[in-house]
């Protein structure tokens, strides 16, 4: 655990020994404040609309948080000194995680001077902003394994930050895939339809389509925190993904430190 901590200590501080942490912490309580001023100003405060709000722009801030992680190690040469160093490879993925977690947990902890604000506004906070705090946590955490494994992919960071912006992008916008893929199945069927199903049929196996890719919809699972309606399984679905993630940015890294020998 020391070996983790001691990565992302040195990871977490070098994003602002560069502009590039101070660039992701301008451009967030930039928008964030742009929201929560606007509702302000006309009487009302909606910080469960703020972090819903933010949540739109993680396609830009996640890859922007997470293209270092591996790429610029891998194309300066320094991650020799990391494949040589007693830590091993999980412990390598999980400190460099954990440093961009961080980083985005500090981003977060911005917001809370909009908390005090609606106290010292309206005396109570209302339940839902909890429940938008952790949806907002945990859908960030997931997309964070996901850039951290585009960065583990190859040297050069903007292919990294592209890789994770399309696939944050796509799952943003997976409601509208999943429709699409269902509508291309259906029609596929009915073009070659060799095993003689109705129509009905042919529809149904284009819904099926349809519901199976919108299962993995992000926005879908976290949407009944923000009303307050508080779930394991969401949770651990988010869980699941950033593990699943951190487990194939550990094998990719993994391969290539043997390589190194």
């Amino acid at each position: 655990m020391n070996r983790v901590m001691a990565i992302c200590k040195r990871d977490y501080l070098t994003y602002f020994r560069s502009p590039m942490g101070y660039v992701i912490m301008a451009i967030f309580m930039a928008l964030s404040g742009l929201f929560f001023s606007s509702f302000l100003l006309n009487g009302s405060i909606d910080l469960a609309g703020e972090m819903a709000f933010m949540q739109s722009f993680f396609f830009v801030l996640i890859p922007l948080m997470t293209m270092r992680s591996f790429a610029e190690d891998r194309k300066n040469g320094t991650e020799v000194l990391l494949y040589t160093s007693p830590a091993n490879t999980m412990e390598i993925v999980l400190g460099k995680y954990f440093a961009s977690f961080f980083l985005f947990l500090t981003m977060t902890a911005t917001t809370l001077v909009h908390v005090f604000i609606t106290l010292l506004y309206n005396g109570v906070v209302d339940v839902r902003v909890l429940g938008a705090y952790i949806s907002f946590v945990f859908l960030g955490a997931a997309y964070l394994a996901i850039g951290v494994f585009a960065s583990a992919m190859t040297e050069n960071q903007i292919i990294a930050a592209v890789i994770s912006f399309i696939t944050i992008m796509l799952l943003t916008l997976i409601d509208a895939v999943a429709g699409v893929l269902g509508s291309v199945v259906s029609t596929l069927l009915g073009k070659i339809n060799f095993f003689g199903l109705t129509g009905t049929q042919i529809s149904s196996a284009g819904e099926a389509v349809t519901n199976a890719v919108r299962w993995i919809n992000p926005s879908a699972r976290i949407s009944g925190f923000s009303a307050g309606i508080f779930e394991l399984s969401p949770l651990l679905f988010f869980v699941s993904v950033s593990a699943v993630f951190l487990f194939m940015t550990n094998r990719v890294i993994e391969k290539r430190r043997w390589s190194q020998r």
